[in-house]
């Protein structure tokens, strides 16, 4: 039976015990749903947390490299993480764990959950799962109690790691879900970040189509009160990760408070939500508007695949995303009020 652990509980990395125990021989971590500096710094630390134990592990990823920021932290950081494709479930995997993602986002049930996100599925031995800023302040937590050295090259690209994880996912400490840990953490990984490296990772440029989309978006938008449903249109897979960008853009604006932006992206369609309005639970909003998917406090994903929406002529793609732009509006118009 899954121990499920709240944000309540007061001891200090509390599966530190019980992963000590097990297996590292082999280890497979997974991040959550998609790539993100949150995940990516998660994923990093706990596999320095395992090599500190005298495990080896191997990292995996879902979805695709499709930010800036994403793609000048992998490569600025030296990460390399393989996709899930790649993942044998039978390849004799003594351990497998799940960060800043929950059971269903493992393609096998993971044995231990690190995870700042509503739990969702069971882990085989146990689950740390708090409802805090970010998943990257927990890893830190466990890499302490560790007595993980942080002041060498390692330490410093591993702080580097958490200190955008936490940034990111706490919005600078303006998430309500900021914790007491998320502050503490983040001061210190900041303090011993490699200076060098997070200025760059930073200031990574935006390409210019991230304008172009948040034009389209922007003029292609409906507004109900306090709410923005936008569609951009058909992009590709290497694109896509704008789409969050321009959710969380629109939803910074004067008097919006949730922002719905959407597109076709090779066939599926990919869903982000932003959202400043304490009433709405985007994770509850976005499994009920779209059926899949999910979120925390202020934000959320679905991502809708069928192969009868791949690879259909200009003329049928242009007519389908003009189908799924009403009835994503109408929908998420309609249950947006009804939370009103």
């Amino acid at each position: 039976m899954t121990q499920a652990l709240e944000s309540k509980v007061v001891v200090k990395a509390p599966l530190l015990p019980l992963i000590k125990k097990h297996d590292l021989t082999k280890v497979a971590i997974f991040l959550g749903a998609g790539v993100d500096p949150d995940g990516l710094g998660s994923q990093a630390g706990m596999v320095s947390l395992i090599e500190k134990l005298g495990g080896k592990a191997i990292s995996f990823y879902r979805g695709t490299f499709n930010r800036p920021q994403n793609k000048s932290i992998r490569q600025i950081l030296n990460l390399n993480p393989l996709p899930e494709k790649e993942f044998g479930a039978n390849d004799g995997w003594s351990c497998v764990v799940s960060v800043d993602g929950n059971a269903t986002t493992c393609p096998i049930q993971p044995d231990f959950i690190i995870d700042h996100h509503e739990p969702n599925g069971d882990a085989k031995i146990g689950s740390d799962t708090r409802l805090i800023g970010a998943t990257s302040s927990i890893i830190w937590e466990y890499l302490t109690e560790s007595s993980f050295d942080f002041t060498n090259e390692e330490g410093r690209r591993i702080s580097t790691l958490l200190a955008l994880g936490i940034k990111t996912d706490t919005k600078d400490g303006a998430a309500e879900t900021t914790s007491d840990l998320d502050y503490e953490a983040l001061c210190f990984c900041l303090k011993n970040k490699d200076q060098k490296a997070y200025t760059q990772i930073i200031n990574c440029p935006k390409p210019v189509y991230y304008n172009d989309l948040f034009v389209q978006g922007w003029n292609n938008k409906t507004v109900e009160g306090p709410v923005v449903v936008a569609g951009l249109g058909n992009i590709p897979e290497a694109r896509s990760g704008a789409i969050s960008e321009i959710a969380t853009q629109f939803s910074e604006t004067e008097g919006v408070s949730t922002a719905i932006v959407f597109a076709m992206v090779d066939g599926a369609i990919d869903i982000s939500v932003r959202s400043s309005n304490p009433s709405l639970d985007v994770d509850e909003f976005v499994r009920l508007c779209f059926g899949q998917g999910g979120g925390k406090p202020g934000s959320g994903r679905a991502r809708i695949t069928t192969t009868l929406f791949q690879n259909l002529p200009d003329n049928l793609s242009l007519k389908l995303f003009e189908t799924i732009n009403e009835i994503v509006k109408h929908k998420a118009l309609q249950i947006t009020g009804d939370k009103k």
